[in-house]
């Protein structure tokens, strides 16, 4: 009798599509295995708590902010005794940027990275060379873009939901110099988040109204579908949008500079496979989580079938950056280049009750002092937990 390995991934043609895709390739390969995929909304993915679902699936699809929680509460198979000395050398090569040292906490490595993104710039051409010449480059090039932009009836547009007003913070803070530390004694000095407020104001004052409301799948709807909204500062990337074969593409690229550190800092996201530490098939989801992380994959039926691959092999790939329209090579330094945010148990919690509290202020519904006030001393509050707890 063949073994069924059970996956949950989210919600999104990016996070299914080349999961479901290659079933077929894997199943051929391996005849004594199944392969099933379920699907949880964008918001469960990023904030629901992991324990929920350990008992019903082998394979989870997670965010690396959880490796705090997977290291704390043994969660998660830890993959760093199982992977050959020769594998880890591999996989650390092939990482793009981050991507796998963002997995690895603790001593252990609780997921292979297999999509990778970052905050990047986004436009429609099309509409952007009516009002400039070039690309923006800085962060005071994006506030002239956006004054240009109402003046002729446009917008530029930003996704400031509360998970990205968060992520907006700590890109701005890295960027100018002043990356959010893990173990700092407090989360942001006041003159620093002064500043990364006072530029978010700035932005979405120009920005369309609805860019509090929007995340950037919203965003990059409206913009493929709607004339009004000609370029993005700063989204998570998604290749998707910017494919060949699509009626209305977006290009994507380097994130502008609000200091002096170019596109450096911007916030890293992505997703990694991980195992379940109550798997009844330990052995057979790690082979299949290798398969799926693997360089041959990641560029080949992985991206031809949606995916945004992880793997640097696939990042360089003349071929898969030409059916992306230059979505690779045109962000790729950013990536290289982002910045990894906290990862403690607890974090998460802090990191969905800070975002909501960044919105609000972008909203006005709360003054900057307040929010900073309240910021230093819910993180001081979930570090000293953190600490309780290991």
């Amino acid at each position: 009798m063949g073994i069924t390995l059970k996956g949950l991934t989210w919600d999104h043609p990016r996070g299914y599509a080349p999961l479901l895709g290659g079933i077929p390739e894997y199943e051929e390969q391996n005849p004594e295995i199944k392969i099933q995929w379920d699907r949880r909304t964008l918001r469960e993915f990023g904030e629901a708590p992991l324990e929920q679902y350990l008992d019903r699936y082998d394979l989870l699809i997670v965010d690396h902010p959880f490796v705090g929680f997977a290291a704390a509460h043994d969660a998660l198979v830890d993959l760093a005794p199982l992977i050959s000395d020769a594998e880890k050398t591999h996989f650390a090569a092939d990482s793009v940027g981050p991507s796998r040292q963002s997995y690895c906490y603790g001593n252990g490595l609780w997921a292979l990275p297999l999509d990778a993104a970052t905050q990047v710039a986004s436009y429609r051409p099309d509409l952007l060379r009516a009002l400039s010449p070039a690309v923006p480059a800085t962060f005071d090039d994006v506030l002239e873009l956006g004054e240009k932009a109402r003046k002729a009836g446009k917008y530029i547009v930003v996704p400031a939901c509360p998970t990205d007003a968060i992520s907006l913070f700590f890109t701005l803070s890295a960027n100018l110099g002043y990356p959010i530390l893990e173990e700092g004694e407090r989360f942001v000095d006041d003159s620093v988040a002064a500043e990364v407020l006072d530029r978010l104001h700035a932005l979405i004052d120009l920005a369309h109204p609805r860019s509090v409301e929007w995340n950037p799948i919203q965003v990059y709807d409206f913009m493929v579908s709607d004339s009004d909204a000609i370029y993005c500062p700063l989204g998570f990337g998604y290749s998707n949008y910017s494919r060949v074969g699509n009626s209305v593409r977006l290009r994507f690229t380097n994130a502008p500079a609000a200091g002096e550190l170019g596109c450096a800092g911007t916030t890293l996201g992505g997703t990694g496979v991980a195992i379940s530490k109550l798997s009844q098939h330990p052995s057979e989801a790690v082979a299949y989580a290798k398969w799926l992380a693997s360089p041959e994959h990641q560029r080949g039926t992985y991206f031809r079938e949606g995916g945004q691959p992880a793997s640097l092999a696939a990042w360089t790939d003349p071929a898969v950056n030409t059916m992306a329209d230059g979505f690779f090579s045109g962000t790729l330094q950013t990536l290289q280049t982002a910045y990894l945010r906290p990862r403690f148990d607890g974090f998460v919690r802090f990191f969905e009750a800070a975002g909501i509290e960044i919105n609000r202020c972008l909203r006005g519904e709360v003054k900057d002092a307040v929010l900073i006030r309240w910021l230093n001393d819910r993180y001081a509050t979930q570090r000293v937990a953190a600490r309780r707890i290991s």
